[in-house]
Order: C-alpha cells, then structure tokens, then sequence
C-alpha cells in the first residue's frame, strides 16, 4: 500500500468499510456513470467559457477602441477572481441545499449571463456579465463532482475524479478550434452566445438523470462577509499586479491597493478560524494530504491557467497566425490532457498519487522551459512550440487531477464538496494572479522588446510549475514520514 492509496478504516459505504470492500465492476452503477457525465458536461461548458474568452481576447481588445490591453485582461481575471472567492459558498451550498438544485441553478445563471455577455454594449458591461457567470460557475463546478462521488464505492473514486478532471481538457481541446472558427465567420460575440443553448441542454439532463443529495447535518450559517472579504482581497491583489506597470510600482496606488489586499486578507483568514462555518475551512488544511495538494495546486494553475492566454497572443502577435491557425495549433496540448488524466486516474486507483503528481508537473516544467529556449521572430512551429503544447498537455493531465484525488483521498464523503470547492478555488486563485502577472510583463501589442516580453513570461510560468513539482515532492514525503510514525 502506498503512502497516498487507499486508507484502512475509510468511511462507511451501504454499511461496509471501504477499505475491507472487495473491488468488483459491479461495484459502479448506471446511475453513477449518468450521474458523472452530466457533472461533467456542466464541467466542460464553464471549461469550453474561459479557454474560448483567451482566444477572443484580441478580438475583443479590437472591438472596443481606446480600450487597454490591461483593461481587457479583466474579462478573464475577473472571472477568476470571483469564481475563486465563490467557489467554497457553492460547495457549502451544495451540501447544505442538495448537490443537483445548486448544479441546475448554476447552469441557468449561466445561461442568462452568456447571454448579457454577448450582448455587451461596453467593455465594463462585459467585465460584469463575465463575473457574474463566474457566479453562475461557483455553483456548478462543486456541485458537478459531488452530486457524483457518493455514487462510486471508495476504491473507484480516483477514477470518477480523473473522468470528470478530463473534461477540463476536453472542453479545452474544444474551445481553440470552435473559438477561431466562429471567431473567421463572426465575432466574439457569437462565442458567448452558443454557449447558451448548451447549459439548457445539459439542465436538462440533470432533472432527467441526476439523483438529489446533499450532506447530512449541515449547519450553521453561510459566511456571506467573508464572500465580501475575500472578492475585495483578491480583487485588489489582482488591481495592484495588472495596474503596477501603468500607475507605477512604487505608486502610492499600487502600493495602497496591495496593502489593502492584505488587510483584507489577513481579516478573511481571521475570520475563517472564528466563524461557526466558514467560507474557507481552514481546519481542512490540518490534514496533510489536502494542505500539500492546494498549495501544488496554487502554483500549477498560476501557470496552467495562464498559458493557454500567453501561447495564442505570441502566435498572434509575433507569428502572424490567424484565428483559425492559433486555433489548430494550440488545440494538441488539450488533446493530449484528456487522454493523460484518464489513464493517470486508472495508475492512481493502482499504485497511487505521488509518483503521478511528481512526473506530470517535471514535464509541464519542462515544457515551458522548452518554449522560453526556442521561441523566437522566426515561426517553426513544429519544432519550438509544439513540443511544449503536447508536453504541457500531458503533463497536466498527469498531475492535476491526481492532486484534486489525493486532496479528496482522506475527508469524508459529506464535506467532497467543500474540498473539492477549496481546490477549485485556489486553481482559479492561481489563474486570476498569473493571467494578471502574464499581461503585464507581456505589455502592450506593439513594443519593441516584445519576443524578450514573451521569454520573462515563459520564464515566470516555468518557474511557477517547478515550484508545484517541489511542493509534491515535499509533501509526498511528509505524508508518508508521518503515516510511518503513526503505524509505529
């Protein structure tokens, strides 16, 4: 048995310990698949979202004149931003009010604000409309996985997350090449739009397939302030980055928006440790497994999230590709994710985590390093970005899923939904910052310097995923020293 599988004296499943359960293919229902893949269904639909708004991302600087590049930023890291101060209240809500309800309700917000989104008259209604669908996101993505888990026995459960994780790349792998297709015939806009169809299609499978559940003995009151607390914290954090290089970093501004960042910080985290039920469960992050897996999920997505964004404006801007070209050539990277997460979910239910995590962000560390070496003014596609899409791919494939299922591997099924909102949570924390820190090194479309821009980017990202690998590598050990320690 490894230090990070399955752990004896697991929690009761129909009345029997999971860890004594003989593992048999019956063990996994119809009900449990349906259940799964409608949860991921919504998971690709907010996936298909953000990874389809990078690839818009010119195209909506060019619709609105005189508008910056930095204020445009903020149609993702907006969404980021309060996608990662709602995502904990989603989970809470789920388990308190019933995983399907708070999924469905997800889905038509969705619907009404993709709509509002393509129909935004100024970039400001645009921000909004993003931010509130990040809204609508808090609620499905939790609720997406567990409305599902409790339906698979404990020794499947990395499985069922690694299913549900590849629809991350799978919608991912979707996005570039429908984005720039619609992004030749239309616009932006149509982008938005068809996504709306979509989540009504999706709600109604869940009201057809989908059983109702929600934890049992959840109370307590919803941490509405520390919602307030933490959009305002993160919110200001993400200002003083994007803003440093146009205010100045020594600004009074700059300076006054981080230390505020902080003070709110600090208060959203002393309000956690005090409140009856907090938006944040730090008492979650005494468990060793789930601390070590968010904080090497924090600096993983602060590249992840961010490099499908920088990759498409170097093609864009300094190769010349076209929509429908950047489209096809970053579309690789997701393809490989999918296939990766799966059999990476199979090896994980065998032998573990650790080794899973430790390999897959090694070579995503690698592949940023191989784009900040080759990519330069002359395109060679094949030879200096491709390796990196096809890499990168894999290696998260590889690695993050395998940290959502370590994370969930040692807490009760009736708080999966606050864990896995916490995960999400901080991905998304990661996004909002490294999309931030990605723009403003990048700067603006028409500097001078602006290959050696794209090289300080890379260089930043890579070393954000390294320290994910080194995180693993630390906590892996720390686990299994005191697992050892507790068997003596």
């Amino acid at each position: 048995m490894t230090d990070d599988g399955p752990i004896d004296g697991g929690p009761l499943v129909d009345g029997v310990s999971s860890a004594s359960a003989e593992p048999t293919p019956a063990d996994v229902s119809t009900r449990a698949w349906r259940a799964l893949a409608v949860g991921s269904a919504g998971y690709v639909l907010f996936g298909f979202n953000a990874t389809a708004t990078n690839l818009s991302f010119a195209a909506i600087a060019d619709d609105f004149d005189g508008v910056s590049e930095t204020v445009v930023a903020w149609v993702a890291a907006g969404y980021f931003i309060a996608s990662a101060a709602f995502l904990p209240l989603g989970g809470r809500l789920a388990d308190r009010l019933g995983r399907r309800r708070v999924f469905n309700a997800g889905l038509i917000g969705f619907t009404l604000t993709a709509l509002i989104s393509a129909a935004a008259p100024t970039i400001w209604i645009l921000i909004a409309a993003r931010s509130l669908q990040a809204v609508a996101a808090a609620l499905v993505i939790p609720s997406s996985l567990s409305m599902a888990l409790p339906e698979f026995p404990q020794h499947r459960r990395s499985s069922a997350v690694a299913t549900w994780a590849a629809a991350g790349p799978l919608s991912a792998a979707i996005a570039p090449s429908a984005a720039a297709a619609l992004l030749e015939v239309s616009s932006w806009r149509v982008v938005y739009f068809v996504t709306a169809p979509v989540a009504l299609v999706t709600l109604a499978l869940s009201l057809r397939f989908v059983a109702r559940s929600r934890a049992d003995e959840v109370e307590g009151r919803l941490d509405v302030a520390g919602t307030v607390l933490a959009t305002l914290a993160i919110g200001l954090l993400v200002l003083s980055i994007s803003q440093g290089r146009v205010w100045g970093w020594t600004s009074a501004a700059t300076i006054g928006a981080a230390a505020a960042s902080v003070v709110l910080g600090v208060a959203f985290l002393r309000r956690s440790l005090r409140h009856p039920t907090p938006l944040l469960n730090l008492s979650l992050f005494r468990v060793p497994q789930v601390a070590a897996a968010n904080l090497a999920n924090l600096a993983m997505s602060t590249t992840s999230l961010s490099i499908w964004l920088v990759w498409p404006l170097f093609l864009g801007r300094v190769w010349d590709y076209s929509n429908g070209r950047i489209g096809l050539a970053i579309t690789a990277g997701p393809i490989c994710a999918g296939p990766a997460s799966l059999i990476g979910g199979r090896l994980a239910d065998r032998y573990g985590q650790r080794w899973l995590m430790i390999g897959g962000s090694a070579l995503a560390t690698g592949a940023v390093l191989w784009s900040w070496w080759r990519l330069g003014a002359e395109p060679n596609y094949v030879r200096d970005l491709l390796p990196s899409i096809m890499a990168f791919g894999t290696g998260w494939g590889l690695s993050n899923p395998s940290m959502n299922s370590w994370a969930l591997a040692r807490v009760d099924q009736d708080v999966y939904g606050e864990v896995n909102a916490s995960f999400n949570t901080i991905r998304n924390l990661g996004g909002a910052i490294g999309v931030s820190i990605a723009v403003a090194i990048i700067g603006d479309a028409d500097r001078p310097d602006v290959i050696d821009a794209y090289a300080r980017a890379n260089l930043f990202l890579a070393g954000s995923v390294a320290l994910s690998c080194l995180i693993v590598i630390a906590g892996t050990v720390l686990v299994a020293r005191r697992d050892r320690q507790g068997q003596g």
